[in-house]
Formats: structure tokens, sequence, C-alpha cells
């Protein structure tokens, strides 16, 4: 890695020792630590930093079996940089500067997906699919994919609202949007079920998502997508409305952090 890494920072200060992990990822006795230790110095807590970016390159070649190493780490980690461009750096920044890394990415993560077998029917593959957007640059899809919970407001009322999209269990709840701190199970019942989308009706972005889900062979995958993208009602007011139109929304209004 012919870089003065010295020069970057990482989460724990200098990112002079990022060569040591890159070399020892490809080491079987060693790899687990290192993977360890780079997420930890490149993607710590959600930040990212100066190295982070840096990084790409290596995690490309990882990716695409130039140097050793679990290309499945090594794209979940550059996806998950990739996502958080906006920290640091205006939107566009990696693709003018990693241009070739996020095309390489990009098609590493495909193959992976219809090559690889995954071990479970679960969300597993939901994981490269928000990789796979991080390197097309889809803003708000690439890292909320996985079942969770989503701060949005109803279109209609304006009501705070929490949408849990938990497979069976999904539904709306009234937020307090002067919360600070939710304790386990204590979030108060969820009010108004989330009703899924025939996958015929999905749309464009979801629809694509939801086909290489099925072809990947995970339909509780797919299945999620189904209610991610489809609707709910408000608690207070009745008005039906789509899921993910909210979500999309209350992410990208001014002022809301990825």
């Amino acid at each position: 890695m012919d870089m003065d890494w010295s020069r970057l920072t990482h989460a724990y200060g200098s990112a002079a020792d990022l060569p040591e992990f890159f070399e020892s990822v490809g080491d079987p006795e060693s790899a687990d630590w290192a993977w360890e230790e780079l997420w930890s110095s490149l993607y710590h807590q959600g930040t990212v930093y100066p190295a982070s970016f840096a990084a790409l390159p290596a995690l490309t070649d990882i990716a695409a079996g130039r140097r050793p190493g679990h290309h499945r780490h090594a794209i979940a980690l550059a996806g998950a940089i990739v996502a958080q461009e906006e920290q640091l750096h205006e939107r566009g920044y990696v693709r003018a500067h990693y241009a070739a890394q996020l095309d390489e990415l990009r098609a590493s993560t495909l193959h992976r997906l219809t090559a690889d077998a995954f071990e479970a029917d679960d969300h597993t593959c939901l994981y490269p699919l928000e990789c796979l957007l991080a390197f097309e640059g889809e803003r708000t899809w690439s890292n909320r994919l996985l079942p969770a919970s989503h701060d949005v407001e109803c279109p209609s009322c304006s009501q705070s609202l929490e949408i849990d999209v938990h497979g069976d269990v999904s539904g709306t709840r009234r937020r307090d949007p002067q919360r600070r701190i939710i304790r386990l199970n204590h979030r108060g019942p969820t009010l108004t079920g989330v009703a899924p989308v025939a996958p015929a009706e999905l749309p464009p972005l979801a629809s694509r998502l939801h086909g290489m889900a099925v072809a990947a062979g995970q339909p509780v995958a797919a299945d999620h997508l189904t209610r991610l993208f489809g609707r709910t009602t408000c608690p207070d007011c009745a008005e039906d409305f789509s899921v993910a139109e909210q979500i999309e929304r209350y992410f990208l209004r001014p002022g809301t952090e990825s």
C-alpha cells in the first residue's frame, strides 16, 4: 500500500497502523482480529474518518480477489463507509475520487448476490443490497433496508410517528419528538399495522431489490421489502400513506443527518 498513512487519521488517531491490519486480514489466524480493528478504526460506531475513504482502494482489491482477505467483509466495510459520505464530504465526493473502485465494488457485490449461497433464509442478503445501493449512489436506502424502527411524520396531520418494520409484528405508534432515551420494550404499543404491498405493485427500486432477494433464495428478506415499501395508517387522523415515502421524506428534510 504505497501511501503515507501517518498523514491520515482514523478513530484512534494516526492511521499508520492500517497497513498491518490489511496485511493481517489475509492470515487465517489473525483475520478476525484484523477485521475487527479495521471496522473499529474506519467505521467507529457509524462514524467515518479521512482514512476511511483512503482505504477504499485496498478494500476494493480484497473484494475483487487481488489481495488476500474475505471479500464479504471488504464489501460490507466499503459499503458502510460510502453510505456515510456526507459526514465529511459533499455528496459526490466518493464518485469523483474513487469512481473506478465504486464500479468494481458494485460488480463484486452483484457477483456475490448471484453466485454466493447464503447460509440461512433470513435478512442476510439485505446487507449486500444496502452496499450495492451505496456504491450506486442511492442516498436513502443504502443503510435503511434492514428491519428497524423509523421516525416519520404523518403527511396529513404532521403527527410524529415511529414505524416498526419487523415482519409480522410491523406497526406504527405515536412518537414523542422530545424523547431522549428509549428503554427496551417500553416504546408503547403499536396502534396501527403495516400492510405489505404486492410484489407486482412495488416501485421500481423496491421491485429490483425484491427480485434480487428472490433470486438469491431469500424469501424472508423479499417479504420484508414488501412491508418496508408497504402502507400504514396514522393512529391520529387515520391517513393512509406509504411507509417508504415518509421514511425518505423524513430523512431528506433539511438538517437531517444520515
